[in-house]
């Protein structure tokens, strides 16, 4: 690969690096004060942290459209500017307003919704942007190169939430006054600022790269069309639903978990993302060069096999109120998530087809953000309707850790039907021929 794409992979890193920084404060810590200490019902939370997936179909219509009009002459990097900022400052936000929420609950339920959903709506506009850009730098490169642009940028992306989280941990722990929680989000706030800006100074040329043929459908209706027409497409588009409500749908559940079945603290429960992240990082490395060896189809299902196993022992733990056992659970969650991941995206790369780029990815990021709502949600959802119906409160966690082991298990049979010389044959069909047969 040319070194100024290599320059510009590092860029958009660092851009995934900000973005994902955002998260980590309010997956980490804001849900487990919420449930956990503030008492609000966990279906409220998780709606509140599922903003930006709910808000995902964004990703579409931003793909679609940055593939057709630039932006100050550029397709991506206004976009990743943009949403950067935006999910950035959002996050920062969310804790003033929840806080603001448990003394004014009305107004402040209101401001959390506006910021919550400022939040979103930067996470999903900056992440289509750079993964589209992602795909269209590492086109036509040799062998094994998406895979490595994928290790890369998610190894990254893990290692600083590590990092953060060890930070958070560490801040709470001698500070966890509304003051200092405050001081905490600020500074997760001042670090993805800086990373976003840097990822994105010049990280695209103006124009489009000569290798990219522009999507040339202007009618978005038949950009989805084309896409729905892809019967390949459609079932990894539920794959990816199956795998990430399977793997991430415990995201604000974890926390409040450990908080209610083995009363850990919250500087405890925020450690939980590290100890998560560890695993995570660990596989990513071993990961792409497990790919090389043995494939990308067969570490995605030994890597779904390994997240199944960690859900059981999760659910073990919390019935043996085991905290060291919890903990070595969450790890090994996180070296099956890690596989999954580098796995899965580096296949997802190889699902899109360059006249279409912003359009596929924008399709897979609206997967993985349904499947992050819908498990958040649903399973806050679940967790609620079963502490009432029980008076239990670890049954409802339990009762959603076992459907996320079951979404596992159909992802994996599902797959063995999924091939990218299929999905390339069906995704012949222009974009705009479809339009064409629409309008007869």
């Amino acid at each position: 690969m040319h070194m100024m794409n290599v320059r510009k992979i590092v860029q958009l890193s660092l851009v995934h690096v900000g973005v994902s920084l955002t998260v980590v404060p309010i997956t980490g810590t804001l849900n487990r004060i919420m449930i956990a200490d503030m008492g609000i019902p966990a279906v409220l939370v998780g709606l509140l942290v599922a903003l930006p997936y709910l808000l995902s179909p964004l990703q579409v219509l931003v793909g679609n459209w940055a593939d057709q009009r630039p932006l100050w002459g550029l397709h991506r990097a206004p976009w990743i500017l943009i949403g950067g900022l935006m999910a950035a400052f959002g996050s920062y936000l969310t804790a003033h307003t929840v806080f603001y929420m448990d003394a004014h609950f009305l107004p402040g339920l209101l401001a959390s919704l506006t910021v919550f959903t400022l939040w979103g709506v930067g996470v999903n506009v900056a992440s289509v942007s750079y993964l589209s850009l992602a795909s269209e730098l590492t086109e036509g490169s040799p062998k094994g190169w998406r895979t490595a642009t994928v290790g890369v940028m998610w190894t990254a992306m893990i290692l600083s939430t590590i990092v953060a989280s060890i930070a958070l941990s560490n801040a709470l722990a001698t500070d966890a006054s509304v003051s200092g929680i405050y001081t905490a989000f600020g500074a997760i706030w001042l670090v993805a600022t800086l990373f976003v800006l840097i990822g994105a100074a010049g990280v695209e040329a103006p124009g489009a790269p000569d290798h990219v043929v522009r999507n040339t459908a202007d009618n978005p209706v038949a950009a989805l069309h084309a896409l729905a027409n892809n019967p390949t497409a459609r079932r990894f588009f539920v794959y990816l639903l199956l795998v990430l409500v399977g793997i991430r749908a415990q995201d604000v559940l974890l926390e409040p978990y450990a908080a209610d079945t083995l009363g850990l603290s919250v500087s405890a429960t925020t450690r939980i993302e590290s100890i998560w992240g560890v695993g995570v990082f660990i596989t990513l490395l071993g990961g792409m060069g497990s790919v090389r060896w043995f494939g990308k189809r067969a570490n995605a299902n030994f890597g779904a096999v390994v997240a199944i196993v960690a859900f059981a022992l999760i659910i073990v733990a919390g019935a043996l109120h085991n905290a060291p056992f919890f903990y070595g659970a969450v790890f090994l969650l996180g070296l099956g998530s890690g596989l999954m991941t580098v796995s899965n995206l580096s296949f997802m790369l190889d699902m899109t087809v360059a006249q279409n780029v912003g359009l596929y990815m924008g399709a897979w990021g609206v997967a993985n953000f349904v499947a992050q709502s819908l498990g958040t949600v649903g399973g806050a959802l679940l967790r609620d309707i079963a502490y009432q119906l029980t008076g239990n409160v670890a049954l409802g966690y339990m009762v959603v850790f076992a459907i996320e082991i079951a979404g596992l298990v159909a992802a994996l049979l599902l797959f063995r039907t999924i091939t990218v010389e299929n999905f390339q044959r069906d995704a012949q069909v222009d974009v705009a021929d479809v339009l064409a047969l629409a309008g007869d």
